[in-house]
């Protein structure tokens, strides 16, 4: 199995496979990057190849090369699975990157086999949208340095906090890392661009799970029923006592979710 690290077009991304397996390419939420996923258990890994990459904006990719949208974020996407050769993917996405890979499917239904959707937003109450502009607004004034606390708090259980000091850390330096100009623009592409994606005309065909925590303020069940609502053939998962980051603090569980949905709803061949 080939391991590449490279740029294409200015994405960095990180490549393991031979092509002649079906694609996974996971996308990460706002403010994180590749490195996200490292905490996944790697057995799904070799039944797949795998494309974990950085959003534009992020990580060690270029700025966006057009005003931030979730057209062009899929389109970042669609680039990438040409480049490596592919006519299809299962596409994996996180929070903003369950927004992202929802976009795509509604222009690039021909180059879609499977989405997993985590942790996404649906249309906000009124106090939820509320809050999510505030924190634009502060992120605006002040950069992503005044957000991280209060993110790691909607994140993580207190517990989960206290027990990980390093991996908490190391997340913080990802978003406060994050371009101060470019992080407030993304950051509205979040709060502002649900409306792009839900009701949509012609619902999700693909086989779809889409998974949340009990205790994601943000993103929580009652969302993520709304989104299956919009899929054909999909299934709900809510990861108990779990907030917004559930794939890293009980990544073990969700990793069974996972490949579970890949095993029951996708023909895997090689």
């Amino acid at each position: 199995m080939s391991k590449k690290k490279i740029k294409s077009n200015g994405t960095y991304f990180e490549f393991s496979g031979n092509l002649n397996k079906k694609l996974l390419i996971f996308t990460h939420g706002f403010g994180l990057n590749c490195q996200m996923w490292q905490w996944l258990p790697t057995d799904i890994y070799n039944k797949f190849d795998i494309l974990k990459y950085d959003l534009y904006g992020h990580g060690k990719s270029i700025a966006p090369p057009y005003p931030p949208s979730l057209e062009m974020f899929a389109n970042q996407i669609e680039d990438l699975i040409k480049y490596l050769g592919y006519k299809k993917a299962i596409l994996i996405g996180f929070s903003l990157g369950g927004m992202i890979i929802r976009k795509f499917a509604n222009m690039f239904e021909n180059s879609l086999e499977g989405l997993v959707i985590l942790n996404s937003p649906h249309k906000r109450s009124l106090e939820q949208q509320i809050s999510i502009d505030e924190r634009v607004k502060q992120a605006e004034k002040q950069g992503p340095k005044s957000t991280v606390d209060d993110a790691i708090k909607r994140w993580f259980s207190d517990s989960y906090i206290s027990k990980n000091p390093q991996k908490i850390n190391l997340i913080k330096n990802w978003i406060v890392n994050n371009n101060t100009n470019l992080y407030a623009k993304i950051y509205k592409v979040l709060a502002q661009d649900i409306n792009e994606i839900i009701n949509p005309e012609k619902k999700i065909l693909c086989p779809t799970l889409v998974v949340t925590g009990d205790k994601d303020f943000g993103n929580n069940p009652n969302m993520s029923k709304r989104i299956c609502d919009e899929c054909l053939n999909s299934r709900l998962v809510i990861m108990k006592n779990l907030k917004h980051m559930g794939l890293v603090e009980d990544p073990k569980q969700f990793g069974k979710i996972l490949e579970n949905f890949l095993n029951q709803f996708l023909e895997i061949k090689k």
